[in-house]
This record gives structure tokens, C-alpha cells and sequence, in this order.
């Protein structure tokens, strides 16, 4: 029995690493998609973020209810989210746009919470999105479901305009739990009229099932949206990685790679960083769409050309070529650069043994117990995350010089106007961008009391400051 957990967020913005999430909204079904459960919470804007307008506007959040004391805090509201989760888990977890957007702010909010941020890949549970499913489909079933039409003339995927072409009313778009609600009911949609593209993608949606997938280095029809079009690739694995790895080599065979063998590595290394030449790192835990050559034959009536069978035999044939691709490859691969602030640093490291055992205790613990423990983490980003948890919920729990430095941190983060789009999103910059909202809708009442609330926040940290 193979369950499925449905989600949304809602966020104060769209930069992943720096905004964060306002309302998280789940569905719990059974494999036939019946709902079982459902659950959705909202939390309190942290004191550190400040919400883009244009965003709360979107998503139709009153600036009233960002700080309203009965609202938990942001990490009290992840904490349920996580034990809810985990106790939903094993299932396979479905969003909309969710592996770009939702499920990289999901991870960030656990981690930030020092909860085990990888909950979706771990422990039996695999992961979904339905977008690219949509997408698929406009290629491979187009006549299944009506499509919205873009401005170019292209099919267009945006859920608040395609589930209610296809019988939802999605009149509360941007709310997590009707959006939640939309995705479902598309999901149906296609486990219906597209049954075979979805007991595919489900039945690989676990790593282990694209990683056997692909273990025996056949060809595979890769479906995929590019552009304005969904696109239709064939690729084999070249690379010997372990069952267990999360990323596999694989080439387009629709580039005649016998061509390039007697190439020199220079000569070589240089037709790889042609886009062209489609060498890459195939994400084996995200779900993509494969098929193998039966399957592609058999669901979509598509077949191989007899150049890319030449050209899978030969790649088949040819281990020190393809280790040559491999390794010429690595060179062209940047490493992850060191990030200097502490919302970047999730990727940099994991915890040790012993720091796990502080996090699994961390939530046991009262608030004086929790600072006490943040301070015992040897790795130096849990200990600020910790000391930043603890000074959000309880501000009690530390001494008034660390509440000062904390405060005066989190006045110059906000008002300094650092003019980075990468980075938070500052109290100017908030200003500029209301500003230009308000020049086509002076009259909306979010605009009007996000501009109200942004200038007591500004007061509330001009005071805190000059206290210092």
C-alpha cells in the first residue's frame, strides 16, 4: 500500500534562501488517491524577514495576522509540520512546482529548525511534482486536459489557470490548502486519463527505482519540459556509481559520440562545454520522467532511430571512452562555493553523530534547556541557528547582552539597504517595491496595511536600536 502526501507553502517571497514560509497545508491519501487526513497551519513573520508586498498581496495575507501573538512562531509552526509528516510517513510527496520551489524552502525551514531537513527523501519516503507531469502530458496526451494558452501562444502550466479548465474551482488560488486541493484533484485528472504516465512516475518516484532503472545502462526516454516545448530525449548512463549515489552520468545519444572517440582531451574537453554535446548529472531522487524502450513503445509508440541504437551499443562497448567523458567532464564542474551567510550554509557539511543526538533532544527540552544544549553543538552553524530559535520563541531564556547583539544584528540586517537581489529583503528595498505596486493599485487594503505595518516595524527597530 503506497500512500501520497499532497502540499503547498506559502512564503514571504521567492528567494529560497532567504524568505520563509507562512502557511503549509497537506492531504494524506491512499494510493487511489482518497484523502485520509488533512492538515494546514500558518505561523507568525519572523523578526529578521521582511515580507515582499507583492507576495502577501498574492496570496491574500492581511499584514495584521504576520505578527498576531495567537499565530505560532515560524518554528513552532515547522515543528508540527514535521512530526505530522513523519507520522503520515512512508509516502510519496506530491507539490506543484514543488522540487524548485516548496521543497527547497521545506528543507531550509527544518534545517533552520534543526530538524532533519532531508524528511521527504529519507526513511522510505520519495517525492513527486506534478508539473512535470503536466507538462508530459501537453506532449504525450494532449488531448487529455484543456490548457490555458500564454501570451505566446504556447501552453501554459500555472495551476491557478489549468485546474479550473479542467473542472476545479479554484476561485482561493494562492491559499496552501486550496492549492493543495487543485493538486490533487489534477492528479486524478491523469492517474485517469493518463494512466500509464502516472503508475510510471510513481513507481519510480523512490531513488532506488530510477537507480535500477538506469543500473543497466540501456537506453532511456527521458521526457522533460524545455523551453516553451516538452521534449523527448534519448540518454544512457555512462558512469559505474553506486546503488546508493543521487546522481547519475548520462548522455544524449542523439550526439554521435563515436565521432568525437579519436579526438585528443583537449579537442574533447572543449565539445563537452558545447551545450550541444548533452552530457550531464541525472538527479536519480527527483523523480524524472523515464522510460524504458518498451515502455516508450508501448505508451507513446515512440522509437529509437537507428543511429542512436549505433550509438548506445557503441557507448556500451567503449568503457575507457566513457570514463574519458566522465572524467573531462568533472573538470568543467565548479565546486560549491562557500557561502558567508548562515541561511546558504545548509549544503556545507553534515552534522556529526553527536550533533544529531543534541538535535533529536532539542525539541524534548524546555526553553532553558534548549539554549543549553545550542551552545553544546560543535558544528558553529547549529549554534547560531539554535541561539536565533531560542531568541525568537523565548527571549527569556538568554542573557540580556546576547538579546542586545541579537537585536542590533537584526536591525542592521533590515535596514541597511545592501542593494543585492540575492540577498533579504531589506526595509528600503520593501519601501521601493510598494511603492511600485501602489502606482497601479493605490486603493488595495493589503498594500495599504503592509505600508502601515512595515513603518511600526521600522519604528519598533529604530527604538530597539538606539536603546544599545
Amino acid at each position: 500500500m503506497q500512500n501520497f502526501i499532497f502540499y503547498d507553502i506559502e512564503t514571504t517571497g521567492l528567494n529560497i534562501e532567504f524568505d520563509q514560509i507562512l502557511q503549509f497545508a497537506a492531504i494524506l491519501t491512499d494510493e487511489d488517491l482518497n484523502e485520509l487526513d488533512r492538515f494546514e497551519i500558518r505561523c507568525r513573520c519572523l523578526s529578521w524577514v521582511v515580507p515582499s508586498p507583492i507576495a502577501l498581496k498574492i496570496t491574500n495575507i492581511a499584514p495584521s495576522r504576520l505578527t498576531e501573538p495567537a499565530t505560532p512562531t515560524f518554528y513552532e509552526m515547522i515543528e508540527q509540520v514535521w512530526q505530522k509528516l513523519k507520522s503520515w510517513s512512508p509516502a510519496i510527496f506530491i507539490g506543484y512546482n514543488s522540487m524548485k520551489f516548496d521543497e527547497p524552502f521545506l528543507q531550509r525551514a527544518f534545517w533552520q529548525a534543526l530538524l532533519p531537513p532531508y524528511l521527504t527523501v529519507s526513511n522510505g519516503n520519495a517525492r513527486m511534482d506534478l508539473l512535470p507531469l503536466m507538462q508530459a502530458s501537453s506532449h504525450l496526451s494532449q488531448d487529455s486536459f484543456v490548457f490555458p494558452t500564454t501570451p505566446s501562444g504556447n501552453n501554459g502550466f500555472r495551476l491557478d489557470a489549468l485546474a479550473p479548465l479542467n473542472g476545479y474551482d479554484h476561485s482561493n488560488a494562492h491559499d496552501a490548502l486550496a492549492d493543495v486541493e487543485a493538486t490533487l484533484h489534477m492528479s486524478k485528472l491523469v492517474a485517469t486519463r493518463v494512466p500509464d504516465l502516472w503508475k510510471s512516475a510513481a513507481k519510480h518516484a523512490p531513488k532506488t527505482e530510477t537507480v535500477q532503472l538506469l543500473s543497466g545502462r540501456e537506453p532511456v526516454l527521458v521526457v522533460e519540459h524545455a523551453r516553451a516545448d516538452a521534449k523527448m530525449w534519448w540518454w544512457q548512463r555512462i558512469d559505474g556509481r553506486d546503488q546508493g549515489a543521487s546522481r547519475a552520468t548520462v548522455v544524449n545519444l542523439g550526439t554521435r559520440w563515436e565521432n568525437m572517440e579519436a579526438e585528443n582531451d583537449e579537442n574533447l574537453l572543449k565539445l563537452l562545454r558545447i551545450p550541444s554535446a548533452n552530457i550531464r548529472e541525472l538527479a536519480t531522487n527527483k523523480a524524472p520522467l523515464l522510460f524504458t524502450r518498451k515502455q516508450a513503445s508501448n505508451f507513446w509508440g515512440v522509437q529509437m532511430s537507428s543511429d542512436a541504437i549505433d550509438t548506445s551499443k557503441f557507448l556500451i562497448s567503449n568503457a575507457n571512452f566513457t570514463k574519458r567523458l566522465i572524467s573531462l567532464t568533472s573538470l568543467n564542474q565548479q565546486p560549491w562555493p562557500k557561502s558567508a551567510h548562515l541561511e546558504q550554509q545548509i549544503f556545507e557539511g553534515f552534522p556529526s553523530q553527536r550533533d544529531e543526538e543534541i538535535m533529536h533532544d532539542f525539541w524534548r527540552s524546555d526553553w532553558e534547556g534548549r539554549d543549553r544544549l545550542g551552545r553544546s553543538f560543535d558544528d558553529a552553524r547549529l549554534k547560531q541557528l539554535a541561539q536565533r530559535l531560542v531568541y525568537e520563541c523565548s527571549p527569556g531564556a538568554l542573557n540580556a547582552a546576547e538579546r542586545d547583539r541579537i537585536q542590533q544584528s537584526i536591525y542592521r540586517r533590515l535596514i541597511v539597504d545592501h542593494g543585492d537581489k540575492k540577498l533579504w529583503r531589506t526595509v528600503p528595498s520593501a519601501l521601493r517595491e510598494l511603492a511600485s505596486q501602489r502606482l497601479s493599485d493605490s486603493e488595495d487594503s493589503i498594500l495599504n496595511g503592509f505600508e502601515d505595518w512595515l513603518e511600526r516595524r521600522l519604528t519598533h527597530l529604530t527604538l530597539d536600536a538606539t536603546r544599545q
